[in-house]
């Protein structure tokens, strides 16, 4: 926990903190952008520990958990920069708006939460399936496939909103989304192999991203 709560303080620090320093010194006294920084703290110690360059993939994953780290890396330094440059002062302004969106971000990191305790030992950060393990139907996973997914969509593109950064906010949604099916793609191919008929049944009756649409 110790090391999560460190390195999601640093990244943070150099995501949202160091571009303020760099394009407008002033902005380090608003509230917001703190904020930021405590968000990615709790995106960092509410999942397991990961690798932003990870050489130890099994080839099953086919680089969908790199690809992922770095979608939300550059998306969230593009969206301070978007924040700073072009939306100051009134992106650092507090209103219903950025009240909502932390709401709902904070939610995001929750859910996400959730799902990674949900599976408990199955979780794995990459696409593989543990020894002796089943399929999983409760708690989030009666409502969608991958409830980790959904919360971790909602987790950053709101917390772009948060800051009304509006182009990096849909840049962040249209690529995490097109990772996430990707990686949903060769995770369910693998399920399907290691579980039959269950996982198949399962797939059939619960939605995989968003409840009973999608």
């Amino acid at each position: 926990m110790f090391r999560k709560l460190i390195l999601g303080f640093v990244l943070s620090l150099l995501i949202f903190i160091l571009p303020a320093l760099l394009l407008r010194p002033d902005a380090i006294a608003c509230s917001k952008l703190w904020v930021m920084v405590g968000i990615g703290v709790l995106a960092s110690i509410t999942q397991p520990a990961y690798k932003p360059i990870d050489r130890d993939a099994p080839p099953e994953d086919r680089g969908t958990a790199t690809q992922l780290v770095w979608t939300v890396y550059i998306t969230l330094i593009l969206g301070t920069i978007e924040s700073l440059l072009w939306r100051y002062p009134r992106s650092m302004v507090w209103d219903t708006f950025s009240v909502s969106m932390l709401g709902v971000s904070v939610a995001g990191a929750l859910l996400r939460a959730w799902a990674v305790a949900e599976l408990g030992n199955y979780f794995s950060w990459h696409v593989r399936v543990q020894p002796e393990q089943s399929v999983i139907r409760t708690g989030p996973y009666r409502l969608v496939r991958h409830p980790g997914y959904t919360g971790a969509w909602i987790l950053y593109v709101c917390c772009l909103l948060f800051i009304h950064a509006w182009i990096a906010s849909a840049l962040c949604g249209v690529f995490l989304l097109v990772g996430f099916l990707r990686r949903i793609r060769y995770e369910e191919e693998l399920l399907l192999n290691s579980f039959g008929d269950h996982y198949r049944s399962y797939r059939q009756e619960v939605k995989q991203l968003i409840p009973l649409l999608w």
